[in-house]
């Protein structure tokens, strides 16, 4: 990211470190990390690492990526694997978009490709089967091209008003569950990812003129003789890898202890970029406080031609442009709301298709404690009445109420709003109302501690719930989760 140029901390490789390549080095990952959370590099078990050289080109047909991109995979689970599935979401239909592969290798071996679910997702099938324990290399080389003023998916994956926004642009190894792999495919509203925990290395070559803002931290920027530069960015442990680049961005920046908080925006919109940064601020300093502290080194704010209010990111979340001109309290929720995605989806994951509920009424909940930790309890209960439950009444004026726990699929876009953020949400204000405030924070902080940098599901989210509240929630949620008509 631009800004302050951190370069990884160096250490005395051992005899089997010093072989690696930089990308496969724990070590490397350190530059996106504060120095109090660099110990949980090491408690990763055998994550995915990528390695992606990626360059952009921007010309009459369109902005498009020309990447070469590594993969080491560890097979995590009890079984032999004989192919590995990735994830091509700019070969969703409605983005516009399309990836293409030139090369796909495995350990210098090409590979037979398996396409699924519309071409977004690819089985690559392995030369020999791969035990539990064992690692492989994927080897692929594909161009990307990128739509220009498609607001499908919410825009994230788009080229409008100067602005590129380059979401899920690599291919992203799939979760494999025990007895295939996750392909579930969200409908153009929701969010389409759900992946484990990563490292990612990405070195991305651009017009020298402009601003590349990624997940995670730039370790060297490099000026090129034709007139580009080369980003070197490192993630921390991050289920993505999000870029946005402009030769438009201005930005501004604070603190928040030793973490570094950026805002980017339009010149124009000045005034609001700055108000936006001490909302950032403001927010990670409460969420701290409240569930635990953030591990990486950077946090961005990023105005963005998006179609949603908001969109979050692994050390990244970006706000709605036109927000930016209108200002307001609702400019300020959802600055709030998608700072608390850092906790929840980014260091919590959960299947974001099938059970959008974990981190959407949890994270839509816990703007509360922004509001109560920047102004007081009074503020934090109307603006949760007028921005989280009145949505909820909006489908129980309409005879619209639904089951909480469900996919994205099952809901229109209306509803999807409606029940995900608006009842489940409210579920865990009733949660608070009889757990305690007390309680109710041990057990967002023992959910946290628990499962930070896993998978969470429903399950987990209950046991832990009632093992620090101490009480049987069973009832409650049956009540407000997987059942219509409750009672406000």
């Amino acid at each position: 990211m631009p800004g302050v140029v951190r370069r990884a901390v160096a250490r005395e490789p051992t005899a089997a470190a010093a072989q690696l390549p930089p990308w496969q080095e724990l070590n490397t990952y350190r530059a996106a990390m504060l120095a109090s959370a660099v110990g949980d590099l090491a408690t990763l078990d055998r994550p995915t690492l990528y390695h992606i050289v990626a360059r952009l080109t921007l010309d009459d047909g369109g902005p498009s990526i020309s990447a070469v991109q590594d993969t080491r995979y560890t097979n995590r689970s009890e079984s032999a694997l004989s192919s590995i599935f990735f994830r091509l979401f700019p070969n969703k239909p409605s983005y516009g978009s399309e990836l293409t592969f030139r090369r796909v290798t495995v350990d210098g071996m090409e590979a037979n490709l398996e396409f699924q679910q519309e071409r977004t997702a690819v089985g690559v099938n392995l030369p020999q089967a791969l035990q539990a324990g064992q690692a492989v290399t994927v080897h692929m080389e594909y161009n990307v091209t990128v739509p220009v003023a498609n607001a499908r998916g919410y825009g994230t994956f788009n080229s409008q008003d100067g602005v590129l926004l380059l979401s899920n642009f690599f291919a992203i190894a799939a979760v494999w569950e025990g007895r295939g792999w996750n392909l579930s495919l969200a409908p153009d509203y929701g969010d389409p990812v759900f992946a484990e925990t990563s490292l990612c290395f990405l070195e991305l070559t651009v017009p020298q003129i402009m601003t590349v803002v990624t997940s995670g931290s730039t370790t060297g920027k490099r000026e090129n003789q034709d007139g580009t530069m080369t980003w070197t960015c490192v993630s921390g442990p991050m289920r993505d890898m999000m870029v946005v680049t402009s030769d438009r961005f201005t930005s501004s920046s604070t603190a928040v202890g030793f973490i570094r908080v950026n805002s980017y925006y339009l010149p124009e919109n000045k005034e609001a970029g700055e108000a936006i940064l001490g909302y950032a601020r403001d927010a990670l300093r409460a969420y701290q406080q409240s569930f635990g502290n953030y591990p990486f080194a950077e946090l961005d704010v990023v105005a963005a031609p998006i179609s949603a209010g908001g969109m979050e990111y692994p050390g990244l979340v970006m706000i709605a442009e036109p927000y930016y001109k209108t200002g307001g309290e609702y400019f300020e929720f959802v600055a709030a709301h998608e700072v608390a995605h850092q906790w929840w989806y980014g260091l919590v994951g959960s299947d974001q298709v099938n059970e959008p509920w974990l981190d959407e009424s949890l994270t839509n909940f816990s703007t509360v404690y922004y509001y109560e930790n920047t102004y007081d309890r009074g503020r934090a209960d109307l603006v949760f009445k007028n921005y989280v439950q009145s949505r909820y009444q909006v489908a129980r004026d309409h005879d619209r109420d639904a089951a909480v726990n469900q996919p994205v699929a099952a809901f229109s876009p209306e509803d999807y709003g409606y029940i995900v953020y608006g009842k489940g949400a409210v579920f865990f204000y009733r949660l608070r109302e009889k757990l305690g405030d007390e309680a109710m924070l041990a057990f967002l902080r023992a959910y946290l501690q628990d499962r930070k940098y896993k998978l969470s599901t429903s399950a987990d989210l209950l046991r832990l719930a009632e093992d620090t509240g101490g009480q049987d929630v069973t009832d409650l949620y049956q009540d407000w989760v997987l059942s219509a008509h409750t009672k406000l």
